[in-house]
């Protein structure tokens, strides 16, 4: 007998492949992030991916509009201290924001956030998420 997950509620499987793409897009990019191992992390099959988000892309921009909010949210803190996840998927948003498909969209959604927290928070953002992504460099080699 194979063992089964347990049932889950609606939604979860969506939050789940959220949470898993902050850290996957966050640590490999847009590009060299796989649906596959968002799926694997999220414990979800892979065709679950695509029946909560049409396209990986959909999924990416999801992901970096959640953790944009959530950067906003704590950014009106008196200690403002970026989440190492979100800040590292702060920069692979800046630097996917040159792609064609998604650039204009990336680009009006880190400069709102930029806007709102201003510029001196949204660099220690982007200079987190630097040291988050060399941070994790360094235990991969």
């Amino acid at each position: 007998m194979t063992d089964r997950r347990a049932r889950r509620r609606p939604g979860e499987n969506r939050r789940h492949l959220m949470e898993a793409g902050l850290i996957e897009f966050g640590l490999f990019g847009f590009h060299g992030a796989s649906t596959k191992a968002i799926a694997e992390r999220a414990g979800v099959p892979q065709p679950h991916v695509y029946a909560n988000f049409s396209t990986k892309q959909e999924l990416f921009l999801a992901c970096v509009d959640g953790a944009l909010a959530q950067l906003v949210d704590a950014g009106h803190a008196p200690s403002f201290r970026p989440d190492a996840q979100q800040a590292r998927l702060v920069v692979q948003a800046v630097a996917s924001s040159r792609d064609p498909d998604m650039g204009d969209r990336l680009r009006t959604m880190l400069s709102a956030v930029e806007r709102e927290l201003g510029s001196e928070s949204f660099a220690a953002v982007l200079l987190a998420g630097m040291a988050a992504l060399r941070a994790a460099d360094s235990h991969a080699g």
